[in-house]
């Protein structure tokens, strides 16, 4: 969802159609009705059981208050409204709104039985049905869909196309005969035939399809459920899950070997949480056959919660993934609870799961509900905490404590190249944790608007690399685009140190910058401690300055910084060798306003060093 996405057209030769073979072999063994991950309402030995227990009685009583207020403001001139004003976050509500909705009446009818929302769910779909289109009104910003030129199906399509066919799927015993047929009606006119068309003549397809991060899994993972659950003909649904099958592949191939995700840890919850749908709406509907966790590299990528959690409930804030930034707590439980997976290894989570979904996807607590083996009784893998996870191919280092360390002190670092999916210009960032709470920050994304996906994107300075702990050199900030990148020029672990030192200069377009390296040295001796040392050296006198980014408070006493909160406080000392060094205040122009310390030579300089040493205080 970005300026430089746009719908695409495949060589004559090529197509995004699945394999006829393909398509027939799924149709032998896929069921012979519409299904989905949670059985219809007439099953009350499967929907009974939950009559009688806490996430019933919270999915009634949500659904209650949600009944209670008038269908969300989401109308035409809404939409016209939003592009005039380019409020993205007041949309995202709005449509949020009426999703959750949909989940939350679904979820209580199908489980309490009664008719209660039934006249609600109707009513809501008949206000969705008179929307021109469906689409967000920043992928719509020419009109085409608004004014009838066209039909396209983004997310948000996706999204609602989901819930009302599982709505349909779900309660289609208690739906009248004209209900159920003018809901399939809309989603063929909205979703499956116009982007079926584009598909098979390889036209005007639109731009996800040709991504690699989340968007491309939880759209398919959405129409995937949507074309299983509602539509009559075999052969129509096994067209559709040989088409999500085939182009998952794409999602798969945004990972490096690792398993890393560029794109955060929120990003990695709602991308992988819907390739696990996807995945098991394929092992459902072939009886097992076929399992997309089967893959390696993907069963790293489910674990990647676990590998990059630096203390318990803290995560690493990088690209549009903020400090704070929190994983789905069941995404990365589901490899251990998943139905069929052996218990032998496991321990119980200590976590409510369910008491956390309910999210506007009525498939997420549906998958939870009925795709694991024990839904009430979580467990989860025992817990192993490493003294760090290196990712090579995304070049991100955890650092943690060991058992010897006085104070849990940890910290992070990122290399890479400035473009990944949800990119921030940020090569060389890195973050300070001490008892549990992020000091030294990567503060993570704007506010969401128009400009954060367009062209404009960076000028934002939380954005840029001005609202990042990075070099600036020679007045310039990083630039955008995957040929800047960092090189690893050494690399030492050990059980007392962890060492890696990064080439920056090719983050940077400036012709005089000759060198400019980032050692990160993180020390468990003792309380614990991080030294970064960036050396520069240019062919002519120029600025130079690195900084830190905070979101607490600050006092300085020369070139000693102390930071802290209300709970911690970190010491950084800072020397220059080459220059004099001054510090040099500044607020992010956004929120959460952090504050940026420029650690500045006074003049040009030819070449420089800047060490911090960083301790608990």
């Amino acid at each position: 969802m970005g300026a430089y996405d746009f719908n695409f057209d495949v060589p004559p030769d090529e197509t995004l159609a699945p394999d006829p073979d393909r398509v027939r072999g799924l149709e032998a063994i896929l069921p012979n009705e519409p299904f989905a991950l949670a059985p219809v309402v007439t099953d009350r030995v499967a929907w009974d059981p939950w009559r009688d227990t806490d996430f019933g009685r919270r999915a009634l009583r949500a659904a209650r208050e949600q009944a209670a207020l008038p269908f969300p403001g989401y109308t035409d001139a809404f939409f016209l409204e939003t592009q005039e004003t380019g409020d993205v976050s007041k949309f995202w509500k709005v449509t949020l709104a009426v999703r959750q909705r949909q989940g939350m009446f679904l979820l209580a009818e199908a489980i309490y039985d009664t008719g209660e929302f039934l006249p609600l769910i109707a009513s809501d779909f008949r206000q969705l049905a008179a929307l021109r289109t469906w689409m967000h009104p920043y992928e719509d910003r020419q009109k085409r869909n608004f004014n009838g030129e066209t039909v396209e199906a983004d997310l948000g399509v996706a999204h609602y196309a989901e819930n009302l066919a599982l709505t349909g799927f779900i309660l289609g015993p208690r739906l009248s005969a004209d209900f159920r047929a003018a809901l399939r009606a809309e989603l063929n006119a909205r979703l499956f035939t116009p982007l079926r068309q584009h598909i098979e003549t390889g036209r005007d397809l639109i731009w996800w399809l040709g991504v690699k991060h989340n968007w491309l899994s939880v759209c398919l993972a959405a129409i995937a459920q949507a074309a299983a659950a509602i539509l009559p003909d075999a052969a129509d649904r096994a067209w559709w899950l040989a088409f999500t099958e085939s182009q998952i592949a794409g999602f798969r191939q945004g990972f490096p070997d690792d398993g890393c995700c560029t794109e955060g840890i929120g990003y990695w919850s709602y991308g992988t949480l819907h390739y696990l749908m996807l995945s098991e709406v394929l092992r459902r509907g072939t009886g097992n056959a076929l399992d997309l966790l089967a893959d390696a590299k993907m069963r790293r990528v489910a674990l990647f919660a676990d590998r990059t959690e630096i203390e318990p409930g803290v995560y690493p804030s990088f690209a549009d993934s903020g400090v704070g930034g929190q994983p789905i707590p069941w995404v990365g439980l589901w490899l251990a609870n998943r139905a069929g997976t052996p218990p032998a290894g496991l321990e119980p989570a200590g976590l409510d799961v369910l008491a956390g979904l309910g999210l506007p996807a009525a498939s997420e607590p549906l998958l939870w509900m009925f795709r694991t083996r024990d839904p009430q009784h979580p467990v989860r893998r025992i817990p192993y905490r490493p003294l760090r996870n290196w990712f090579d191919a995304a070049t991100l280092l955890i650092c943690r404590p060991g058992p010897r360390t006085g104070r849990r002190f940890a910290a992070t670092l990122l290399g890479g190249n400035n473009g990944v999916n949800h990119n921030h210009n940020d090569l060389g960032t890195f973050t300070v944790v001490l008892d549990g709470l992020p000091l030294i920050v990567d503060p993570g994304p704007e506010p969401s608007s128009f400009r954060t996906f367009s062209e404009r994107r960076y000028e934002s300075q939380l954005l840029n690399s001005y609202g990042h702990p990075v070099p600036r050199v020679a007045g310039r900030l990083q630039e955008f685009g995957p040929d800047w990148r960092t090189r690893v020029l050494a690399k030492q672990f050990t059980d007392d140190t962890d060492r890696l030192v990064l080439d920056l200069r090719n983050a940077y377009d400036v012709p005089a910058l000759q060198r400019l390296t980032r050692e990160f040295l993180y020390d468990r001796r003792g309380a614990g401690s991080l030294t970064i040392t960036d050396h520069v050296e240019l062919g002519e006198p120029a600025a130079f300055e690195s900084a830190l980014i905070t979101l607490g408070k600050f006092t300085a006493d020369g070139l000693n910084l102390r930071i802290y909160d209300d709970h911690a406080a970190l010491t950084a000392k800072v020397s220059c060798e080459g220059a004099a060094l001054e510090i040099v205040t500044d607020t992010i122009d956004q929120p959460p306003h952090p504050t940026r310390l420029a650690l500045r030579c006074r003049g040009e300089i030819r070449s420089a060093t800047i060490r911090v040493v960083i301790r608990p205080a």
